[in-house]
């Protein structure tokens, strides 16, 4: 993956607006952070800018002058001397220069040296000045004195830099040091200064041990000089071995130790909470299963543990297909039993049996779908409030701000709804249908009615062959007919009134097999809770495959 794509993915993670907090939190440094890296990656290809930092009186000023050759910043040995940060840039380079003192004479076609106001001083704008340089800057030069090199004040400036920036040291004043050697003293500080900037995560790319004052000297008066140490070695690193390949190669790192730096930061603030949230993840899981839970069980105790509900749906849909006498005959008192639930609504009365036949009339395709017929039973809403209290207790320990994350018991309710509005008017109403087709097919219309047929064709050549035959039949005789009519026609509607409940008993079976297999499957009854949470542990998940380039 490349820096683009990385600073692009930060990008994104920036871009985070939810109610986790301890996420939240990091999003303006990040921010932060990736405009740096975007400016950073945009100036690859530009001019190294090289920061002269350190201490009071330890020779940056003198350092630069001997780069320069010429007296172009002010020293002085005893007091500190630097307010304004010096600029020496090649001429015709573009700089954000500021206020700072800019000096147009470089050689070093390309690089970029600022002489930085003392680090360790009390006056808080220089210390803000030398912030505002180390933001810029690409290198820095560590510089120090024997007496100076192990500076708290530098120290602490360059601390949060370390993985940020490439370093060099440079011990401005070793004549200092072949003085103190005389004395019996140690003859260099670089095994121990080498070993503190270590200690401290530093990596220093290279050392150089000079004597600013006497190069100085040396090109302003001509004279030759042997007590200049590594600063000819110096002037090579800054002419020829800083090329523009190897300046791209610094800024690069400078880059990717930036980013790396902003990731792992990142990853050891937030990441390192991903278990918490993936427990909260399965808690609510459980919970959302036993609201779910709950509501099925509500559900059915209304729509699958009364047959009179099934069965008055049956009933209605087979009496809307009857033909024939007994089927007829079954249309007429079905119409007559539902009377007293049409007076039930007609006052306002029903109670449980209103609601079932409600429930039945929506089986029937007959009224429009209501979850405050079916879903928003009084349990439901209960264990909701219940469960959806315990769960803002958990995010809000987690560092969610709750008070974003509204209660979504209106979105479950509808979700109750359409699956259950599927169900009754999907599968459901499918089988009381096709029950009802078979129940009142010609072929069972003829079986049914064949019985009542044959008795009154009987009956009647009965009465016609006494009629012209023998005297009169007597009146027990239709008295006794008419008592087989009504066994006969009786007989039939029960076995009628039974096939219809043992079909809706049938129905009613095999659709809370399907409500059991299938309900709830799709309901999310913390949908809110559940979208932050995901959201949240989607951004760590990515944060967690960042990988940085090499």
């Amino acid at each position: 993956m490349t820096m683009g794509n990385l600073i692009d993915k930060l990008d994104a993670i920036a871009m985070y607006d939810g109610p986790w907090k301890p996420l939240k939190d990091e999003v303006p440094l990040l921010k932060e952070r990736v405009a740096e890296l975007r400016g950073r990656e945009e100036r690859l290809d530009n001019m190294l800018i090289v920061a002269l930092v350190g201490g009071s009186g330890v020779g940056k000023s003198t350092l630069l002058n001997a780069i320069a050759g010429d007296q172009i910043a002010k020293t002085s040995e005893f007091r500190p001397c630097t307010n304004v940060p010096t600029v020496y840039h090649p001429p015709g380079s573009t700089v954000d220069l500021g206020e700072w003192t800019g000096v147009s004479r470089s050689a070093l076609e390309n690089l970029i040296i600022i002489d930085t106001p003392d680090s360790d001083s009390i006056v808080g704008e220089n210390r803000e000045k030398v912030v505002q340089v180390l933001s810029k800057c690409d290198l820095i030069a560590i510089c120090a004195s024997p007496e100076k090199y192990l500076d708290e004040a530098t120290w602490s400036l360059l601390r949060p830099l370390c993985d940020e920036r490439t370093f060099v040291c440079i011990e401005t004043k070793a004549e200092s040091e072949k003085s103190k050697a005389q004395e019996g003293e140690p003859r260099s500080v670089r095994e121990d200064w080498n070993k503190r900037l270590s200690d401290q995560g530093f990596k220093v790319d290279d050392y150089f041990r000079v004597s600013a004052l006497h190069t100085l000297e040396r090109k302003i008066t001509g004279a030759t000089s042997e007590d200049e140490y590594d600063f000819a070695r110096f002037e090579t690193f800054l002419q020829e071995e800083l090329d523009k390949e190897r300046i791209a190669r610094v800024k690069r790192s400078n880059a990717l130790g930036l980013l790396n730096k902003a990731i792992d930061t990142l990853r050891d603030r937030v990441c390192v909470k991903k278990d918490e949230l993936l427990a909260l993840q399965k808690k609510l899981e459980q919970c959302e299963g036993e609201i779910c839970a709950s509501s099925m069980d509500a559900i059915r105790d209304r729509l699958f543990s009364d047959p009179h509900l099934w069965n008055f749906a049956m009933a209605r849909e087979t009496a809307l297909r009857s033909k024939g006498i007994i089927l007829t005959l079954f249309r007429v008192l079905q119409s007559l039993s539902d009377l007293p639930g049409r007076f039930a609504r007609l006052f306002s009365w029903g109670g449980r049996e209103g609601v079932g036949r409600k429930a039945a009339s929506v089986l029937a395709d007959k009224e429009p779908f209501s979850h405050d017929i079916l879903a928003a039973a009084h349990e439901i809403k209960s264990v909701y409030d219940l469960k959806h209290s315990e769960m803002s207790s958990a995010f809000a320990k987690a560092g969610f701000e709750t008070a974003r994350i509204k209660p979504s018991f209106e979105d479950f309710a509808q979700s109750l709804n359409s699956a259950l509005e599927k169900l009754l008017r999907g599968p459901a109403r499918n089988r009381l249908i096709a029950s009802s087709r078979k129940l009142t097919s010609w072929l069972v219309t003829i079986l049914l009615d064949a019985p009542v047929l044959a008795f009154i064709v009987f009956a009647g050549y009965k009465t016609v062959q006494n009629y012209f035959t023998l005297p009169s039949l007597p009146g027990v005789f239709f008295l006794h007919s008419m008592a087989v009519l009504a066994i006969i026609l009786c007989s039939e509607l029960f076995l009628v009134s039974v096939t219809v409940r043992a079909l809706a008993w049938s129905a009613r079976r095999r659709t809370l097999k399907d409500f059991r297999s299938e309900f709830g499957s799709g309901q999310k009854a913390l949908s809110n809770h559940l979208a932050a949470l995901e959201d949240t542990i989607e951004v760590l998940t990515s944060l967690d495959a960042l990988s940085v380039p090499k």
